[in-house]
């Protein structure tokens, strides 16, 4: 029989894989959408913009949809916004694709703070570090599945077609996900909650280590998303790249943060606490983002390959066990309304990190981009270390 946190891990990464692959969707497809409708691609960034401002708001109200309808029913739920979202996109009507993100941003809102809600039910303290970071590598691999196939099918039945067997797929995942329901709510009986009072953002920022928690993951996340977003176009238009060099680069920095979000999960303990291991982390970004910005047109191509996985392995490997944290950092019964409080700060960091990046170059250079985010997650690690986490609950 397989543990119980292994199987609720398993299915919640197949959860993150399709989010993810279903938040790249339109992105990866711009070109071919773009080519028929006469839009604009660059209207991604605007995409990108309502996307994370949903999740924001679905974030910051997730806990009490859990509290009423149960932490798997609303990953179903959001399953089924994704699917809407898709469903949207491919109807290639332009209100429908201005509908998409703020379907799939629901989405993608909800379904952080009821994973948390579940995989704490199931999870013994000692192993959720581990866990949380099995769960989050979904993030990698749902991105390479988008730049997989999406642009196979255009060439093959379309991107219409694309978008619509990824909704039908999304549907199937949350039917299949209906017997998990039934035993969490036999088995696994939530905690009384606190009921605070007030928005779940406010509650987060009245705790000391929340707040100093919520203040890393702004920074994080808009390092993380930058990296992402601003790594190909700046080797290749700032030290003239090849496109595909920059982009097996932008691989490498992948794979890191998947090795990254195993390996982190693996390593923290009584003798690695997570906040220790945070700052750590968050100093490490926070040189290679220097490094790369200054000195990424010195390196050999092997320095500048090893240099992007530990940018990778920093910069993305840290959200498993971040969100672990969070969980014991939460009082009793407040497990999914402080997670969707911290979060809120990170769809933030989402939002304007790419924001302050493009204003750091349009100034000076991409490569200031770069250095401008490694003050944010400097000053981040710096607050961190100051942080004196709760002490552990008898369990």
């Amino acid at each position: 029989m397989r543990r119980p946190d292994l199987a609720a891990a398993a299915a919640l990464h197949g959860v993150m894989v399709l989010s993810m692959a279903s938040t790249l969707a339109i992105p990866v497809l711009a070109p071919a959408i773009a080519a028929e409708t006469g839009l604009a691609p660059s209207l991604v960034g605007a995409y990108s913009f309502f996307t994370w401002s949903a999740a924001m708001l679905a974030s910051s109200i997730a806990g009490a949809l859990i509290g009423i309808f149960g932490p798997v029913r609303v990953v179903q739920l959001s399953l089924a916004l994704g699917a809407a979202g898709l469903g949207a996109g491919a109807s290639g009507s332009l209100i429908a694709l201005a509908l998409a993100p703020l379907f799939i941003g629901l989405g993608c809102g909800v379904e952080t703070p009821a994973s948390s809600e579940i995989l704490a039910r199931v999870t013994r303290p000692e192993r959720r570090a581990f866990i949380f970071s099995l769960k989050q590598t979904g993030v990698q691999l749902g991105g390479i599945a988008a730049g997989i196939a999406f642009p196979a099918t255009v060439a093959t039945v379309g991107w219409r077609a694309g978008l619509g067997v990824l909704a039908v797929v999304l549907v199937a995942y949350a039917v299949a996900l209906e017997p998990m329901r039934r035993r969490l709510a036999r088995r696994h009986a939530p905690e009384r909650p606190a009921r605070h009072a007030g928005p779940a953002i406010a509650y987060v920022l009245r705790s000391p280590t929340l707040r100093t928690l919520s203040i890393a993951s702004f920074a994080f996340h808009a390092m993380q998303v930058c990296l992402n977003t601003f790594l190909v176009t700046f080797l290749v238009t700032q030290h003239g790249l090849s496109l595909a060099l920059a982009g097996l680069l932008l691989s490498i920095a992948q794979l890191g943060g998947f090795v990254g979000r195993l390996g982190f999960g693996l390593v923290v303990g009584p003798r690695l606490p997570v906040l220790s291991l945070l700052v750590a982390i968050g100093f490490s970004m926070t040189a290679c983002a220097v490094v790369l910005g200054v000195a990424a047109g010195v390196l050999h191509v092997a320095a500048l390959g090893a240099l992007c996985f530990l940018f990778g392995l920093t910069a993305a490997g840290w959200n498993g066990v971040f969100l672990a944290e969070i969980v014991r950092e939460a009082p009793p019964g407040e497990i999914a309304r402080v997670t969707g409080g911290v979060m809120v700060t990170a769809y933030a960091g989402l939002i304007l990190g790419p924001v302050a990046f493009a204003t750091a170059a349009a100034a000076l250079s991409l490569g200031a981009g770069f250095v401008a985010l490694a003050v944010a997650t400097a000053l981040g690690s710096t607050a961190l270390a100051r942080a004196r986490p709760a002490p552990p609950r008898p369990v």
